[in-house]
């Protein structure tokens, strides 16, 4: 999925807050259709007005008078107003159900209207619903139309395909996307929900000089708000990256103070911390005394059992495992099929390293799969004395991990 990042934080700056924060998306609407209907500017105004001044209609640089859009809606055969308003209702309700973790399923013959706005929100709709694969069709279908997005559905779009570049296992790409202003438009809500997200994918990524400068003021701004379900959320972000640099007295302490996180997030968290101390049997254990809600403790279980190197209860695992698309865990997944397969062999293992892990795809962003790859590559690769490609493996990873964990905004 191609995201031209600098254009879309350009068009965030462009917009007039006076002319995009309104609900009117008249000129927007009026676009859409023209180019659905494969019209020129000369022959959508032909009897009705200049093509000047359909071109400012469209970029919404004017507001035309009842008059035209009659007759323009006339030429494209449709009405504006009525689709607008829906439209634009259940945009608000949408981010209203992802900002309150509301899976609240909605009538998808909503979205079937042949406008951009609909298409935006079944985008929206579908990520709520983890549905992403069929939400990165309709965001594709989008790209014609960023333009003439108002403040608010480009605020949302970004925060939707940062979503889906996220899902891709694009981090870096997902965290930048995001680097937008998060004051012009006064929608507090979604504002949350962008800052919440760069949090995340902070902490997925190392990235502690943005952890550090940003987590306590969104803690303190989500409880002015009393938006306390984000602070609980940002804080489980924070253990579960918090865990590499604590003891296990602080991480008790820490834990027993977050009252409202739930026992699975408590077990994932105190599971992430025997594992990066390396104390697998019981990082596996206290795993298993919860339900494996999420992916994140299904690729957990995946690395802590590689390490125990149980073979049969790794292959169940393995047959288990959820259904995803994020082409780095493929990456993983693959490879540990094949390591436990009935016959394994190194050398195949290796021509998958220096294949699909060193020529064919970029690197990870995540830094649980960087160290994963550090481990495995260079084991394999030294085992059967590829020693230089050991060495490119491991300067390649530490490259990533500086460049990770350096991010500037």
């Amino acid at each position: 999925m191609y995201i031209n990042l600098g254009y879309l934080r350009g068009q965030i700056r462009l917009r007039n807050p006076e002319i995009t924060n309104n609900n009117d998306n008249i000129g927007s609407m009026l676009k859409h259709h023209r180019l659905k209907l494969n019209l020129t500017l000369e022959d959508s105004s032909d009897g009705i007005c200049s093509v000047s001044y359909l071109s400012k209609i469209e970029n919404s640089l004017i507001r035309p008078s009842e008059k035209y859009i009659l007759q323009l809606e006339e030429r494209y055969n449709t009405k504006f107003f009525n689709v607008g308003n829906q439209q634009n209702e259940l945009l608000h309700q949408l981010i209203e159900n992802i900002f309150h973790n509301q899976e609240e399923v909605i009538d998808e013959r909503l979205f079937t209207e042949d406008n951009y706005q609909s298409k935006l929100n079944k985008t929206g709709y579908l990520i709520s619903q983890n549905k992403f694969l069929e939400a990165k069709i309709n965001h594709q279908e989008l790209n014609p139309y960023i333009k003439n997005l108002n403040g608010i559905e480009l605020k949302f779009y970004i925060f939707l395909t940062s979503k889906l570049l996220s899902f891709e296992g694009r981090l870096k790409d997902a965290f930048s996307v995001l680097n937008i202003e998060t004051n012009h438009y006064q929608l507090l809500h979604l504002d949350i929900l962008i800052a919440c997200e760069r949090i995340y994918l902070a902490t997925k990524m190392n990235h502690h000089p943005y952890i550090v400068l940003t987590y306590e003021s969104l803690i303190d701004q989500c409880i002015e708000n009393e938006f306390y379900h984000k602070v609980h959320d940002l804080k489980y972000y924070y253990l579960t990256y918090m865990v590499q640099f604590i003891n296990e007295q602080i991480l008790n302490e820490l834990l027993d103070k977050s009252k409202n996180l739930k026992p699975y997030q408590k077990a994932f968290v105190k599971s992430k911390y025997h594992f990066i101390n390396m104390d697998y049997e019981l990082a596996i254990e206290t795993l298993n005394s919860e339900p494996l809600i999420s992916l994140e403790a299904h690729e957990l279980k995946l690395l802590i059992l590689n390490r125990i190197n149980q073979t049969n209860v790794m292959k169940d695992s393995l047959n288990s495992f959820p259904k995803f698309e994020n082409k780095q865990l493929k990456l993983i997944h693959t490879y540990l099929v094949l390591k436990y397969s009935k016959a394994p062999n190194i050398e195949s293992l290796v021509q998958y390293i220096l294949t699909e892990v060193l020529k064919s795809n970029d690197l990870p962003d995540d830094i649980l799969y960087l160290n994963f790859w550090y481990e495995e590559g260079l084991q394999c690769l030294k085992k059967v004395g590829y020693y230089k490609d050991a060495t490119k493996l491991g300067r390649l990873i530490f490259r990533k991990i500086k460049d990770l964990t350096t991010i500037f905004d």
